[in-house]
């Protein structure tokens, strides 16, 4: 368990990197889950759960395969609804740089659809 939170929490300081402008909206010692806010638009963008004996990642997943090779590394994840989602117990430097890299690319992703403010006034 205690590996378990180690992971979950490196993974929470990931997308706490981008808090702003992503909104933290669950933040529990087991739940962290991020939305992204821009004017009048909200949206998913992205959470971890911690359960007993693994952890779930998810993050937004409303756009077609070929999009999501693009936007979420790795092809561990699979889609779930809504969602693209994967589980896992132990997290690796690959994994973990496949993570960290989705993070990023969903960020660009949500600023190229207007779901993300800017980062400056020119738009950028």
């Amino acid at each position: 368990m205690d590996k378990l939170k180690r992971i979950f929490k490196d993974i929470r300081d990931d997308f706490r990197n981008y808090v702003p402008p992503l909104t933290a909206t669950i933040d529990q010692d087991h739940h962290y889950e991020v939305w992204a806010e821009y004017k009048d638009k909200k949206c998913f963008f992205g959470r971890i759960i911690m359960h007993a004996d693994k952890l779930e990642i998810a993050f937004f997943g409303r756009f077609d395969k070929e999009t999501r090779f693009e936007f979420i590394g790795g092809d561990d994840f699979k889609r779930t609804g809504d969602y693209y989602v994967y589980e896992f117990s132990d997290l690796n430097p690959e994994l973990h740089s496949n993570i960290k890299d989705t993070i990023v690319s969903m960020v660009e992703y949500f600023r190229i659809h207007h779901l993300l403010p800017p980062q400056n006034e020119e738009g950028i």
